[in-house]
């Protein structure tokens, strides 16, 4: 039983087809399900006080956080397109396949990309979703002040 424990453990190796072995996971592989908007975006905060983003801004800054994410993730990762909200927030959605982790897992090469163009933008989060209207509304009566109880 002693001479048994002594031994090593032996190391086992995935393997495809044809002996070949299986790359690992990086966890940048494209997503084959439908993701929804909200699990695609990312929001760049900017610094208080600074005054809201024109477009011609926003648009170059997503541009060069699309050539930034292209020399460094594969291609499936990058942005697809913007938008400037009415409180001046701008956000951007990753491509199908892609998830706002994955986006995030490159924070520094955003943030240093869209600070080229905007030195206002500090920090790059995850979209969070809104709450519906229903669960705002917990309470009859604030819904029945309001209007919205149906």
């Amino acid at each position: 039983m002693a001479a048994a424990a002594a031994l090593p453990q032996q190391v086992y190796k995935r393997v495809g087809r044809n002996g070949t072995p299986e790359r690992e996971l990086t966890r940048l592989e494209p997503i084959k399900k439908a993701i929804p908007w909200n699990e695609r975006a990312i929001v760049f905060e900017r610094a208080a006080g600074a005054p809201q983003i024109d477009t011609v801004v926003a648009m170059s800054a997503v541009a060069f956080v699309n050539i930034a994410l292209s020399k460094a993730t594969p291609p499936h990762v990058c942005t697809e397109a913007f938008e400037i909200c009415r409180h001046g927030r701008l956000s951007t959605t990753a491509r199908q396949g892609a998830s706002a982790a994955m986006l995030l897992q490159f924070i520094m090469e955003i943030i240093e990309a869209a600070r080229r163009v905007d030195k206002a933008i500090v920090n790059v989060i995850g979209k969070k979703s809104r709450p519906t209207l229903r669960s705002w509304c917990r309470t009859p009566s604030t819904a029945t002040l309001m209007g919205w109880w149906t």
